[in-house]
């Protein structure tokens, strides 16, 4: 499932399997290089409520773990920009969990 607007594409890959619920690509436009892709974020079950979300679920930028720390391999400076991220990131999910219940 993709969702875009003029500066983010989003595709989600339900997986469900044990916490994991699916994975997504994002691609942001910029000015000098066009679109830029980042691949594997997670979205999560979780135990704890996104209070941004209102879900029990966690959505996470690729991550790696070096000696036994999980480091994010993507950092945005501007906490707001992320957050604004998220939701969309959330929004595309929620779309194609409702497609694939469908069918």
């Amino acid at each position: 499932m993709e969702m875009s607007d003029e500066h983010v594409k989003i595709r989600v890959f339900i997986k469900d399997k044990g916490n994991l619920l699916a994975n997504a690509t994002i691609s942001l436009e910029t000015v000098y290089f066009g679109f830029i892709t980042i691949k594997d974020f997670q979205i999560w079950r979780s135990q704890n409520l996104n209070s941004r979300l209102q879900e029990y679920i966690n959505i996470k930028p690729l991550q790696r773990n070096v000696y036994g720390k999980w480091l994010d391999r993507v950092f945005f400076e501007d906490t707001e920009k992320w957050y604004e991220l998220e939701a969309k990131i959330y929004d595309a999910y929620f779309m194609a969990r409702s497609k694939a219940s469908d069918k």
